[in-house]
């Protein structure tokens, strides 16, 4: 009993630490503006490897508050849910500095 008790918070001490991560970048193609994906020099490379030319489009300054999600409706079928899913996975792999692990000691 006492060791599944010491392995569950062990579990849910990872889980945590991951859902801190997650927080932390909290990019989204829900909820963030394209504008503050394209600051970040990360979410930018995501932008530009998914969808090429989006941050120089003539209309960008119209939609640049908007999210991707919410851009979506009015595309015309240019931002499907792949790519939509494809720009969320770069999100989701690009670290920012101080989430990428430290040098370990040997």
């Amino acid at each position: 009993m006492k060791r599944s008790l010491i392995a569950g918070l062990a579990s849910l001490s990872i889980a945590l630490a991951g859902g801190a991560a997650l927080a932390a970048n909290g990019k989204s193609v829900d909820k963030t503006p394209i504008a503050v994906l394209a600051a970040d020099p990360a979410g930018k490379a995501v932008l530009e490897k998914e969808l090429p030319g989006i941050t120089r489009h003539p209309a960008y300054w119209w939609f640049k508050g908007k999210t991707l999600r919410q851009l979506q409706a009015r595309s015309r079928g240019m931002l499907s849910d792949e790519k939509l899913t494809a720009v969320q996975r770069g999100l989701d792999a690009a670290q920012t500095p101080d989430q990428a692990p430290g040098p370990t000691s040997k």
